[in-house]
């Protein structure tokens, strides 16, 4: 443990490996029957994630290392470059999966990737820029030009994917609020919300059908309530202490995206309460032990970017274990650390290993 210490805080690195661990297994398990079906290899997503896990501990490495001055000198054109990426999903690059254009083709590969997960980090690098700019050594200014970065941020990827909106959201307001926002700000703010969900979620039936069918998951089984329905069947089956590993039944064509959006509910199938209760725990210390990390820094920029990091993935882990237990409505979005890797795995690791830095210290050098 002491060993531990010299490079980072113990509780949230011991946090993120063994989400690392449960998503190796959890993929491995919830993909089976996926990889048969449609490779004739029970181990191909298996085989990719961890392809997958690799790149990411790259990306880790990465983030560890380089002081964050160069993410700050970065930010703009990262932030740019992001929105460009998401821009391009409404033009001919944009791949249309299970009704929702969120992946972005690479002319000439079979590569494709979510740009939206790049913005989500991207944005916190550029609005902890903002911050500092204009609120940092006790500045009061800044307003507009703070929430027009988040309403662009917001915006542009809301219209595909709601659950990544509401993400970046809620990161880049928390950091606005730490930053210093007022009264008047907040209720600015709110006002603004309001008005963006009304015109856009509230006067769209489709999408307001597909909120609120979480209200009654089993009133439209075979349509809407589908993915929710087999969802609190697989979590109703595993009881307390789960049928067993590699013993799923929902995964064999009723449960989409078992070993992605909804591999909760296959924890919760294998591996019942307790099992899914040793993942909240541990998705509880790794938001604890941010917020700690976030609280010690003397730096406002870095206190900012822990933050946004720890508030990042702690509510897009929160956005998919509720929508697999039917408190919210489903979206679609990954489990952070645990669903099949890609883009998001790689930059949520990326992430992680730059928030491992800030614990080290919890000083600015």
């Amino acid at each position: 443990m002491e060993r531990i210490r010299k490079y980072a805080d113990p509780p949230l690195f011991i946090a993120i490996v063994l989400l690392l661990i449960i998503g190796v297994f959890m993929v491995a398990s919830s993909s089976f029957t996926a990889g048969l079906a449609e490779y004739g290899k029970g181990t191909h997503f298996l085989e990719r994630h961890i392809i997958f896990l690799l790149i990411g501990m790259v990306a880790a490495g990465v983030g560890y290392v380089l002081p964050l001055k160069v993410f700050q000198r970065l930010a703009f054109p990262m932030w740019a470059l992001s929105m460009v990426l998401c821009a391009a999903l409404y033009t001919r690059l944009g791949v249309n999966v299970n009704g929702a254009t969120r992946w972005l083709a690479i002319p000439g590969t079979k590569i494709q990737f979510m740009p939206a997960d790049i913005l989500k980090y991207a944005s916190i690098f550029y609005t902890a820029n903002l911050c500092v700019i204009h609120r940092g050594k006790k500045k009061k200014g800044g307003f507009l030009p703070i929430v027009i970065v988040i309403g662009l941020s917001v915006g542009i990827v809301m219209n595909e994917d709601f659950s990544s909106a509401m993400v970046i959201a809620i990161s880049l307001l928390g950091m606005f609020f730490i930053s210093g926002m007022n009264f008047t700000e907040f209720v600015s703010i709110l006002t603004m919300g309001i008005a963006f969900m009304y015109v856009f979620v509230f006067r769209v039936p489709y999408r307001m059908k597909r909120l609120t069918s979480f209200i009654n998951p089993f009133d439209d089984i075979g349509n809407t309530d589908w993915q929710l329905a087999h969802s609190l069947y697989a979590i109703g089956t595993g009881s307390v202490t789960g049928i067993g590993y590699f013993r799923s039944h929902e995964v064999f064509d009723r449960l989409p995206e078992a070993y992605n959006d909804f591999i909760f509910a296959v924890i919760g199938e294998e591996f019942g309460f307790i099992g899914t209760t040793v993942v909240i725990v541990l998705f509880a210390l790794f938001i604890q032990r941010g917020f700690l990390t976030a609280l010690k820094q003397n730096n406002l920029y870095e206190k900012l970017i822990a933050t946004g990091i720890f508030l990042s993935i702690g509510f897009q882990a929160f956005f998919n274990m509720g929508v697999a237990v039917g408190i919210l409505p489903v979206t679609g979005i990954t489990l952070p650390f645990i669903s099949f890797g890609g883009t998001a795995l790689i930059f949520v690791m990326g992430m992680s290993g730059i928030l491992l830095r800030l614990s080290r210290k919890g000083e600015s050098k």
